[in-house]
């Protein structure tokens, strides 16, 4: 076991790729399992338990999904379980690494602190940038490619995991209308 997360630790470092995980498909289902869960976790005190669990449920399938897509694109399928092992896992590490932030900014908005609020902010983006050099990492090594075009095919999934989800379950900010005449 702590091979495994050896293993995770260096994708998450950028100096491994999936073909290091063992293709066990029940370690896939274990990792997407902790996956799922931490996102309900994380997501149920702003949303509420019902909205939570869609969107827990959303993310894994839009995870597993779009990572099977990828690589059926270049038909690297025998592939699929060692990348979604290690999207789930790296997506494990980055929930854990942003919750104590998301925390942060809530307790600065909550009590006026704005420095917390813009300290939080600025860690917050610097994890999104590293979470885009991770997935990229994985989608270079998964697909057989240069890292330039897994960075392109990160920030494709990125977006597109983003928009989704702000679709779905985030309602917009109310802006004020200008009636047209």
């Amino acid at each position: 076991m702590d091979k495994i997360a050896q293993q995770f630790f260096d994708i998450f470092r950028l100096k491994a790729g999936p073909q290091d995980l063992p293709a066990s498909k029940l370690l896939m289902a274990l990792v997407v399992l902790a996956y799922a869960m931490l996102v309900l976790m994380l997501t149920v005190g702003d949303q509420g338990p019902g909205t939570a669990l869609q969107v827990a449920i959303v993310a894994t399938l839009m995870l597993t999904g779009l990572v099977y897509l990828m690589l059926w694109v270049r038909d690297y399928t025998a592939r699929y379980a060692q990348t979604l092992t290690a999207m789930a896992g790296c997506g494990v590490v980055l929930e854990l690494l942003r919750w104590p932030l998301v925390i942060l900014q809530q307790y600065g908005a909550n009590d006026g602190g704005s420095f917390f609020v813009v300290v939080a902010a600025i860690l917050l983006w610097g994890l999104i940038v590293w979470e885009v050099a991770v997935i990229g990492n994985i989608f270079k090594h998964a697909l057989d490619t240069s890292m330039w075009m897994g960075l392109i095919i990160s920030c494709f999934y990125v977006f597109v995991s983003f928009r989704v989800m702000r679709t779905l379950f985030f309602t917009p900010e109310t802006a004020t209308t200008v009636p047209v005449t």
